[in-house]
């Protein structure tokens, strides 16, 4: 009996030695993991942040409850994502925000960087997916409804865009942004009642909203002019006119639109992903419903509308305005909206007046303006036809210069970065290695520049 309690004592001294010893075994692993995470740390705040990951990392092994060390691994990679992104280098940027969404899934502004990259790589299926996936983490969040929107947009995606807005809005009914928002994606898409509802909710909540009251006085005026129109679909473009011009001066119209998918398509390397809008008005119709100065030949509002005098006008006529045009669309889907007025109106006139006879545009001479800035403060206050032929034509000048100095190659790149949300003087740096007051000097007459000086 005294042999079995002393084996009994025995073993309670074993079983307390061990329960000590994994005491201490745990808490050196902790310290450990501490360790590595404060080192990490240190080297965030010196920027070595691939350095750093490992740490953090390693901390996360030894100890895989240590939170904080997860969160700090997590945002180090989101960081170095965005440094990444930054440099173009698009495939490691979105490793490294893949990776920090594994580790804090709920972390938004890591899927919004990712959503963003996404965006930039024009990849539609990949951008619709990761909406998905931030809607049902934030169901009821407008502000961030409203970026998913844009991004899908972006991507020419814009059913997509209008059906997540309108869910988000049966979840979040009174929010003004939101419904005005929505009626301006259902006016650019044609749905013009359904567009009318959200635009007068967005009032009803906001009276004070001038934009949507505007859009709301040109949807009333565009209702009272509406005529029997047909429908044509095409390979690339969907068009509709009235149905008093024939079968025949359609298809022709389609065929001038494909040709210009084409040569702008080609040296600007961007095809749209989606058919293109093509609305044609008889010119009386047009002047009424767009509050335009006399002298426009059309409009993009995310639409092609071209006006046409009769429709007896031979398709050939209007080639000129469907080149004009179209290029405003492409232009507008590389840059996301984001390019200046003056080289988007430039590299239209270029495509509308033949982009193989460049040479014929270099000789035009430039109006007496100061800078690229001034051209475009002075085209969005409604010039006289005067002053906007100036314009125009220095706009045509200054865009030829640099298309012959630099190429188209380098021109779609510039594109691009705009549309990547690069400023005018960083995308002019990266794309032309020039800054963009040096543009100016060699597309402006100097003395005009001098004077700003």
């Amino acid at each position: 009996m005294m042999q079995l309690f002393k084996r009994w004592i025995t073993l309670l001294a074993l079983l307390s030695f061990l329960m000590a010893f994994t005491v201490q075994c745990h808490a050196s692993y902790e310290e450990d993991s501490w360790a590595y995470n404060r080192q990490g740390m240190l080297k965030v705040s010196q920027g070595r942040l691939n350095e750093a990951i490992h740490d953090f990392e390693k901390a996360c092994q030894i100890n895989p409850y240590n939170d904080t060390a997860l969160a700090n691994l997590a945002c180090a990679r989101n960081n170095l994502g965005v440094i990444m992104a930054q440099q173009k280098k698009f495939d490691e940027a979105i490793r490294h925000f893949e990776a920090a969404k594994a580790q804090k899934p709920e972390e938004i502004s890591i899927r919004l960087n990712l959503l963003s990259v996404l965006v930039n790589l024009k990849n539609a299926n990949a951008v619709e997916r990761e909406a998905r996936e931030i809607t049902c983490l934030r169901p009821k969040d407008v502000e961030t409804g409203l970026k998913i929107a844009a991004a899908l947009q972006k991507t020419e995606n814009r059913s997509t865009a209008v059906l997540t807005l309108q869910d988000l809005a049966s979840r979040v009914p009174d929010h003004a942004e939101l419904h005005a928002t929505i009626g301006r994606l259902l006016y650019s898409s044609g749905q013009l009642d359904d567009s009318a509802y959200h635009l007068k909710r967005s009032l009803e909540l906001n009276p004070g909203d001038e934009e949507v009251k505007n859009l709301l006085k040109q949807l009333d005026r565009e209702t009272s002019v509406e005529e029997s129109t047909a429908n044509y679909t095409g390979l690339h473009f969907n068009l509709t006119c009235p149905d008093s011009f024939s079968d025949a001066w359609a298809n022709e119209v389609l065929e001038l639109l494909e040709e210009a998918y084409e040569q702008v398509g080609q040296q600007l390397d961007f095809y749209p992903n989606q058919r293109s809008q093509v609305i044609i008005m008889q010119t009386e119709a047009f002047r009424k419903v767009h509050d335009l100065p006399e002298w426009a030949g059309g409009l993009y509002d995310g639409k092609i509308r071209l006006p046409v005098p009769a429709r007896n006008t031979r398709p050939a006529a209007i080639k000129g305005a469907i080149m004009h045009e179209y290029t405003h669309h492409v232009v507008y889907l590389i840059t996301s909206g984001n390019c200046p007025i003056w080289f988007n109106e430039g590299l239209a006139q270029i495509f509308e007046n033949n982009h193989e006879k460049l040479d014929e545009f270099l000789n035009l001479p430039p109006g007496n303006f100061k800078s690229f800035g001034e051209i475009d403060s002075m085209f969005k206050h409604n010039p006289s036809r005067t002053t906007a032929a100036s314009l125009y034509q220095t706009a045509l000048a200054a865009t030829a210069k640099i298309v012959a100095d630099h190429t188209w190659a380098k021109i779609a790149g510039f594109l691009e970065y705009l549309g990547m949300g690069y400023d005018l003087n960083h995308a002019a740096t990266e794309a032309f290695a020039v800054e963009i007051v040096e543009l100016e000097k060699a597309c402006l007459p100097l003395e005009n520049i001098a004077q700003t000086e």
